[in-house]
């Protein structure tokens, strides 16, 4: 095992047979969509479990094989012998109450052919009223190195694979894990996944003009200007109408996906322009204090006047936030990609911006005296103290002797973004009265 790298966790088996429930159980949050047809889960998702406060182990949830997959399956299953060279243990889920098992033979006979085997923990599931004395002498070929009999449903047998699990943890201090999470996000057929792709150099997330081809959240390592980065594709965020109860799901892990975010890559269909929900999405990342840059894509698709009418249409919508990078692109052909490592690359300068003490006091003293806030019900506040407390993103504590109105804190931002040169990113001041 790579000292350096997060230890990880491989899920392995037929559709259905529980590997999404089983992970839920194990990380105790709904990781995994889970639904009742095959091929719910259409790529590796993947959790970081922590264990003592600072040991840490990754662990992956696959789609459930397919001999025959469909295309929003089928890369996934191109890239499998890279996600088994790449694990640490495979976790091959059986489900026990399963009358077909004929197709674990293609399972076996692919971990088989990948020397994977030595590595690979059998987990029977759905064991919840099942005695394991009376296993069916045909699942007995598929026994790796050890075996379990679990319930995840009913979270039965979990404390003897937390067990395991946790011999193979990682201190935080031993691995290598990315300073800042990238997350790309919007609507359907935005071209996020294209945009994942891309930067990667790599067809790691199924591309397709099918809406709602990505369900899951992938992530992968990413390197861009000597910077290291952990890379998130999420499903795409429709319309409130036109989701069923998977694409709620989907889109919710896709918006909660912000709250480990440093920064959001927000992707705009071009040929559509800023819908709804894009900025509602915009709205959720600054909420989260994660930086957002918006990313027009499809822009090669224009002509000049729908790019004058699109542009003014942004500026329009983004008259609130103009300090909020705005980069057009084609995912597809890859041009203009290298804008968007080159801004992320100035917006990680500011992310790490740490201001003395000393310094902000004198300049909110200076602006006190000169500017003051309007008096808050009749009484104006007095700056006592201000302080940064924290960096990436930067937070600011302003200890006041009274409240300030709304449109004060406003000027406060502006202030900060222009003196100390902060002018692409989201951070949070925060006032204590």
């Amino acid at each position: 095992m790579n000292k350096n790298k997060i230890p990880e966790i491989l899920l392995l088996g037929l559709p259905n047979s529980g590997k999404s429930t089983l992970i839920n159980a194990l990380t105790k949050s709904k990781t995994s969509i889970i639904g009742s047809k095959p091929n719910t889960t259409r790529d590796k998702v993947t959790k970081t479990l922590m264990y003592d406060n600072n040991k840490i182990i990754n662990i992956s949830d696959l789609p459930g094989f397919l001999e025959n997959p469909e295309m929003s399956n089928i890369n996934y299953q191109k890239n499998i012998n890279k996600f088994l060279s790449d694990a640490d243990k495979i976790f091959f889920v059986i489900d026990i109450k399963s009358n077909d098992i004929s197709g674990l033979d293609s399972i076996f006979k692919i971990l088989s052919k990948s020397n994977s085997m030595k590595n690979v923990i059998t987990i029977f599931n759905k064991c919840e009223d099942f005695n394991p004395n009376n296993l069916d002498k045909r699942f007995y070929k598929y026994i790796g190195e050890t075996h379990y009999f679990v319930s995840a449903y009913h979270k039965i047998g979990l404390e003897n694979i937390h067990a395991h699990i946790g011999s193979l943890t990682v201190t935080k201090s031993q691995s290598n894990e990315p300073a800042t999470s990238l997350t790309i996000i919007g609507r359907p057929n935005a071209g996020k996944s294209t945009l994942f792709n891309s930067l990667l150099n790599n067809e790691r997330s199924t591309v397709s003009d099918v809406p709602g081809t990505t369900r899951d959240k992938i992530k992968e390592d990413l390197n861009l200007n000597s910077r290291n980065y952990s890379i998130v594709d999420t499903a795409g965020v429709p319309r409130k109408k036109q989701k069923d109860q998977i694409d709620r799901y989907s889109s919710q892990i896709a918006i909660n996906s912000l709250e480990n975010a440093h920064i959001a890559l927000i992707v705009v269909d071009s040929t559509e322009g800023i819908s709804f929900e894009d900025k509602r999405i915009l709205k959720a990342a600054i909420e989260e204090n994660v930086t957002p840059v918006l990313i027009l894509n499809k822009w090669d698709k224009l002509n000049t006047e729908q790019k004058e009418s699109i542009n003014s249409s942004v500026k329009k919508d983004l008259k609130q936030y103009k300090w909020i990078s705005l980069i057009r692109i084609s995912a597809l052909s890859r041009k203009n990609i290298n804008l968007i490592s080159k801004q992320l690359d100035l917006i990680e300068q500011q992310l790490s911006t740490r201001i003395k003490t000393s310094e902000l006091n004198t300049h909110f003293r200076s602006l006190w005296t000169k500017t003051p806030p309007h008096p808050f019900r009749g009484k104006r506040a007095k700056l006592k103290y201000v302080t940064q407390y924290s960096t990436y993103p930067p937070e600011f504590a302003f200890t006041l002797s009274g409240r300030i109105p709304k449109n004060y804190e406003a000027f406060i931002e502006n202030y900060v973004r222009d003196i100390f040169k902060m002018n692409l990113i989201a951070f949070r001041i925060k006032v204590n009265a």
